[in-house]
């Protein structure tokens, strides 16, 4: 990504990135990064432990890549810890502990563990590039997951492709964990020299992509959640095919792959929001469901957009100054825009809108990343005050480098200590 392409201010996507570290640093331990979890399902107050899920995807992409740019030895060694962290985290048959995101603790979370690893191999490749050693026991977290968890336990011989659990009913799959795994394998048989052995995964995978991607009507070139008739659209989700079409055409040469990504890049073209943000849902019966827009998931869409080669100035034109726009005084962004009431309610922002994620702002990390061209300092946040909603009353979220809060006049709806497991208080 070319940031002599933008329009935007380097110097202001240099001061969010320092800024973004500065909150990363305050939700980061020595093995991993804690805190709640706003999602597309749900929301885990309760539990902010550390967890191992997608939340790594956009923090090792984006210090590989400015390692890439920069040479700062500092994002390197961010590579390794995280490895190391990972490599700990396994479990025997391949999944991690806290790898559910919104549903954790508990392990085994798709499409996050498969949306890990396959950052994890993009990481490993650019170790191999730049001749750097990978940590000890890497390669078997790495094997571990591949051969133990994706082709031992998940591959269904039936639809020939991969279910999302051993217990998935047979008829059952979801393209976006599909396609990240189709990333982790060319990427695995290349690093292992195993493209042979992998071949038939491989196709089987890409072939259940194609085979459920929507030829007509308004989600045209949409893949939706699940394969199951009647399966909502994520555009977000959808986006996440676009890099494994792009690896498979590549790979291929065949020209289904390159249609494929065709169409689906015109589907999630046309959900992006000319003044910002990205539709949350597409339905198959009924209207598209806009808010609530969550900001992560935008920058995501726009990285899905970069990694297949797909960069588009113009969305970035107008997408980057709109999810700056939602960086807090403490350096964290905001989860979303519009939750209850919808996009431009001129109400309070619900509380979800406000909590940073670590889970979504590692995503923003990572696009924000191949914008900056030379090294960036760290910058502390400030504190953050803000009047919000909590079931319909009025409270107050706030957040500074230690704990996070939000409290009502009658109630203390959270009360959360940064880098522990337990918030001292959660009625959410």
């Amino acid at each position: 990504m070319n940031s002599n392409n933008m329009t935007t201010n380097n110097g202001s996507v240099d001061m969010a990135v320092g800024r973004l570290e500065g909150w990363l640093a305050t939700m980061g331990g020595s093995a991993g990064y804690y805190g709640p979890v706003v999602g597309l399902r749900g929301v885990s107050m309760a539990w902010c432990g550390i967890g191992y899920d997608w939340r790594w995807e956009g923090l090792l992409d984006g210090w590989t890549t400015l390692h890439r740019r920069t040479k700062d030895p500092v994002h390197l060694d961010r590579m390794d810890a995280a490895l190391n962290a990972l490599t700990s985290a396994q479990l025997a048959n391949g999944t991690f502990c806290n790898s559910y995101f919104e549903n954790n603790p508990f392990e085994g979370g798709m499409p996050y563990e498969p949306a890990l690893m396959a950052a994890v191999l993009r990481t490993l490749s650019y170790m191999r590039e730049i001749a750097h050693p990978w940590p000890v026991g890497t390669a078997e977290m790495v094997e571990r997951f591949v051969e133990e968890r994706l082709i031992k336990e998940l591959w269904n011989k039936v639809l020939k492709t991969f279910n999302n659990w051993m217990q998935s009913d047979f008829e059952r799959y979801s393209p976006p964990a599909v396609a990240a795994i189709v990333e982790i394998l060319c990427d695995y048989a290349k690093l292992t020299d195993s493209a042979e052995r992998l071949a038939p995964y491989i196709v089987g995978a890409a072939n259940s992509l194609l085979a459920c991607q929507f030829r007509d009507g308004p989600r045209m070139g949409a893949l939706p959640l699940s394969n199951q008739e009647g399966s909502d659209v994520s555009p977000c989700m959808a986006a996440r095919a676009l890099p494994a079409f792009a690896r498979l055409q590549q790979q291929t040469g065949d020209a289904r792959f390159a249609t494929a990504g065709d169409a689906l890049e015109r589907f999630v073209r046309n959900s992006f929001l000319p003044d910002g943000g990205i539709a949350v849902m597409a339905f198959a019966h009924r209207s598209t469901r806009l808010a609530p827009l969550f900001v992560g998931a935008t920058a995501d869409t726009l990285r899905s957009f970069e990694r297949a080669g797909r960069y588009d100035a113009t969305l970035m034109r107008t997408q980057i100054p709109w999810l700056l726009s939602h960086q807090t005084a403490s350096g964290g962004f905001d989860t979303a825009v519009g939750f209850e009431d919808g996009r431009g309610s001129k109400r309070l922002p619900d509380w979800r809108d406000v909590i940073p994620v670590c889970g979504w702002t590692d995503k923003i990390y990572g696009l924000l990343a191949g914008l900056v061209e030379k090294p960036v300092s760290l910058v502390s946040g400030g504190p953050v005050s803000r009047s919000v909603r909590v079931r319909g009353e009025e409270a107050l979220f706030m957040e500074d480098n230690v704990s996070m809060t939000l409290q009502s006049k009658n109630t203390d709806w959270f009360n959360w200590r940064k880098r522990t497991v337990s918030p001292l208080t959660c009625r959410l």
